[in-house]
């Protein structure tokens, strides 16, 4: 029989005690966030132990640590309090017309090709409503939305779990080029450059683990090519543009990318694509809500309008 916790007494003070002690580690902090003494957050603190019939949270040599019923506590707490701030969005919105504040993320691809397309149009017909865009990996983005940090988000589900928990709308896949500088010389091929070829360069590409490296390691096993010797991972995308700028390193990144910042010109600081035999693309992405989530009003808006640019596609 599963624990009545309204009935033994949780408040909204105790799932903001604990949603924040999970992000500070710290009695004092969360008091210092929250805005109360330290021993009224010790108070609740205790509260929800009482109520919960177990330790939340545990000593450790950094200050305190929630044990695994604490963190199922903070998890559920901090989706909860997202779920009444944008019950409090949707009554502003109500009383105001069309304004809100709407938070989406997008892996890279579909932020080029349809988010920002779709912010002109709605900076012109909804200026009052504000969109934050957060641009990440899937694996960063899905955690996001399952905590009610974002509204809606344009990646790939990572299985598991995860996909119970959302409703999706497959939407397309995401076209990989390869970049390099315009003086590489490769850039200078009269013919597609085979993967082989590519592989004797340095590359640059993103931790093991991360949708993009899975997909060029599977891309080359497929095709019985080894990896590359070199390997420079990072997660940054400026440090990858400038080191493409600056070696003859090659780096496969978002066709739509791709085009945003190559050029013809000859420039030192011009990217180039190389024309390849074998043409790649990350997994398919699609547009993701919380499974049974009600969107603001605002937010239904810039939904439906990226939803819309990209059906135009």
């Amino acid at each position: 029989m599963s624990i009545d916790l309204l009935r033994k007494g949780l408040k909204i003070s105790h799932l903001r005690l604990i949603s924040t002690l999970e992000q500070l580690g710290s009695v004092s902090a969360a008091a210092d966030h929250l805005g109360v003494s330290q021993p009224a957050a010790s108070r609740l603190a205790a509260e929800i132990e009482r109520i919960a019939g177990t330790p939340i949270h545990e000593r450790t040599g950094r200050g305190i640590g929630l044990t695994q019923t604490g963190h199922l506590l903070a998890r559920r707490a901090a989706r909860i309090l997202n779920e009444i701030a944008d019950a409090g969005r949707e009554i502003q919105e109500s009383r105001e017309g069309t304004v809100g504040y709407v938070r989406l993320g997008s892996v890279t691809g579909p932020s080029i090709d349809f988010v920002v397309p779709a912010m002109r149009q709605l900076r012109l017909s909804y200026p009052a409503i504000s969109i934050e865009i957060v641009v990440a990996a899937s694996d960063v983005l899905l955690p996001q939305l399952l905590d009610g940090g974002l509204d809606f988000a344009m990646c790939r589900t990572t299985g598991g779990t995860a996909n119970a928990m959302v409703e999706a709308i497959p939407l397309g896949d995401e076209p990989l080029s390869f970049v390099v500088r315009t003086g590489h010389p490769l850039a200078r091929a009269e013919a597609p450059v085979a993967l082989d070829v590519m592989a004797a360069f340095d590359w640059i590409l993103p931790p093991s683990g991360a949708i993009l490296r899975s997909t060029i390691e599977r891309e080359f096993a497929a095709r019985g090519v080894v990896m590359p010797r070199q390997i420079q991972t990072t997660t940054s995308f400026l440090f990858t543009l400038a080191a493409i700028r600056q070696t003859n390193a090659i780096a496969p990144i978002a066709s739509a990318v791709a085009r945003s910042f190559a050029t013809g010109d000859d420039g030192a600081n011009a990217l180039a694509i190389l024309e390849t035999e074998d043409k790649m693309a990350v997994e398919t992405w699609s547009l993701l809500t919380r499974r049974g989530q009600e969107l603001t009003p605002s937010a239904q808006i810039v939904h439906d309008q990226i939803l819309s640019a990209v059906m135009q596609n």
